[in-house]
């Protein structure tokens, strides 16, 4: 069986990297079972806050918009109709914004927020201005208008909605962990470890959860824990 990490609120806090009690739990359980990480994070934000052995394993990025499997980055991306929605409703809301592209990144708004921090630790990306990004693969907005997430949901975005930021997490078309995940052809059933709602897409199919926190409820077939608990719920299935 596979197992299915998620990371922020789940295997690591507050943007720190993972703790040895936690490595050391996945450690383990990866030489019985095949761990895989999906993330909010792109690909490039996801290798820092991993442990180096870690850094092999199939990977989800971008709530679904970002793969990595035995080396091979794949994204989908937004399409230009949609890559000009999200443009005008920058510029029309004067929003702050973070968007992706498969690699380089740009980035408008407060330089101490806690997003901002965790972008491009390493240093192997750019900055650069929206019109230089050679496609449009994750975006996040600092807004949670109803307006703005109307226009966008009309434009077949998927919009994860995170009020507690004051942001919203914009995906291409019919894009999420579990279309990412189901593309990686990975045999078997899975258990999920999640919290929040980028998670609900994985948690309808696994065969079993683990949800940390209560920010989502009535997860079928789950076990909630909190955060000192996470090490030893997945020692568990070994």
């Amino acid at each position: 069986m596979t197992v299915v990490f998620d990371l922020d609120g789940t295997t690591i806090f507050k943007g720190k990297k993972m703790t040895a009690e936690v490595t050391h739990a996945i450690e383990t359980l990866s030489k019985s079972r095949q761990v895989v990480f999906a993330s909010a994070r792109p690909i490039r934000d996801m290798l820092p806050v991993l442990p180096t052995q870690f850094h092999s394993f199939d990977l989800v990025g971008g709530n679904g918009a970002f793969t990595r499997q035995k080396d091979l980055i794949k994204t989908t991306e937004f399409n230009k109709e949609q890559v000009d929605l999200i443009t005008n409703i920058i510029k029309t809301y004067d929003l702050g914004y973070m968007l992706d592209s498969q690699w380089d990144y740009s980035y408008q708004g407060d330089t101490t927020h806690p997003l901002y921090l965790g972008i491009d630790p390493l240093k192997t990306a750019n900055n650069v201005h929206i019109s230089e990004l050679d496609c449009l693969v994750k975006a996040v907005l600092f807004t949670t208008d109803i307006e703005v997430i109307k226009k966008l949901e009309k434009a077949d975005i998927a919009v994860n909605f995170h009020g507690a930021e004051e942001l919203i997490d914009l995906s291409p078309t019919n894009i999420s962990k579990r279309s990412a995940f189901e593309s990686l052809n990975i045999p078997g059933s899975f258990t999920m470890f999640g919290n929040d709602t980028n998670d609900l897409p994985m948690f309808e199919v696994a065969e079993t959860n683990f949800v940390v926190g209560n920010l989502v409820s009535d997860i079928k077939n789950a076990t909630y824990i909190t955060q000192t608990e996470v090490p030893s719920a997945i020692l568990s299935l070994i």
